[in-house]
């Protein structure tokens, strides 16, 4: 299954600079995200449905379901999601 193309990212731009920021995340392509050698966070979608895989501290990928042109509540959501794996991740690595 293909990533999520760029452009249908632009209405999470704002959230996804701010995971650009987070220290000792590499973009290896646009819009996926590894910590260190371990991949982290990519997006995917499929007959309109969008959602971003997130790596746990387990290994084990979590799906996260971001609409098209989602809610400032679900980008809010999103973020803090991502946020606490990245948390969890740097503090297990």
């Amino acid at each position: 299954m293909g990533h999520t193309k760029p452009a249908d990212l632009l209405d999470l731009s704002k959230e996804i600079d701010a995971i650009r920021s987070l220290t000792g995340l590499r973009e290896k392509s646009p819009n996926v995200f590894y910590f260190k050698s371990i991949p982290f966070l990519h997006f995917h979608d499929k007959d309109g449905v969008r959602w971003a895989d997130v790596k746990s501290v387990s290994g084990q990928w979590r799906r996260l379901e971001i609409n098209f042109e989602a809610s400032a509540n679900q980008r809010r959501q999103f973020t803090t999601e991502v946020r606490t794996a990245y948390d969890l991740l740097t503090k297990s690595k």
